[in-house]
């Protein structure tokens, strides 16, 4: 089973593309109209700040592509003995062994897995608009032990 409760968000990606290209567009434009009329200053405090800008605006594009890898989905899939989760954005993905589940109880919006070590976990499913997707999850998720 593998069931995907929200997508990670891209907009952070999106800003910082549109933000180093509209740097880039703009500085590269403002370097070229000032080449053409005056002549460029190499020593460094001179007009460095439209090739600065160019480059600040490369570095933006290029470090937006981390964000599209740390995009927060929601998610619930069981494959190869082991159930893999990640309920709440702000969580990091959870892994448990099947085998090490001793018993599984739910609830109206959660799962509670207990596992040998008597340690509970709980899987928050209120993130579920359809309630029979919450069904489906829930009894896939009783049905593992």
């Amino acid at each position: 089973m593998n069931y995907i409760i929200k997508k990670g968000s891209t907009r952070t990606m999106y800003l910082f593309v549109i933000t180093g290209v509209f740097l880039i567009l703009t500085f590269s434009y403002n370097l070229y109209s000032y080449l053409q009329t005056n002549q460029f200053i190499i020593e460094f405090p001179g007009d460095w700040d439209k090739p600065l800008g160019i480059a600040i605006g490369v570095y933006l594009i290029i470090r937006s592509r981390k964000f599209v890898n740390q995009a927060r989905k929601l998610f619930i899939k069981v494959s190869q003995g082991q159930l893999v989760y990640r309920t709440k954005a702000s969580d990091s993905v959870n892994t448990i062994h099947i085998s090490d589940i001793d018993k599984v109880q739910g609830k109206e919006d959660k799962v509670v897995l207990i596992t040998k070590g008597s340690t509970k976990l709980e899987i928050d499913l209120s993130a579920i608009k359809s309630d029979k997707d919450k069904k489906t999850i829930r009894k896939t998720l009783i049905d593992l032990v």
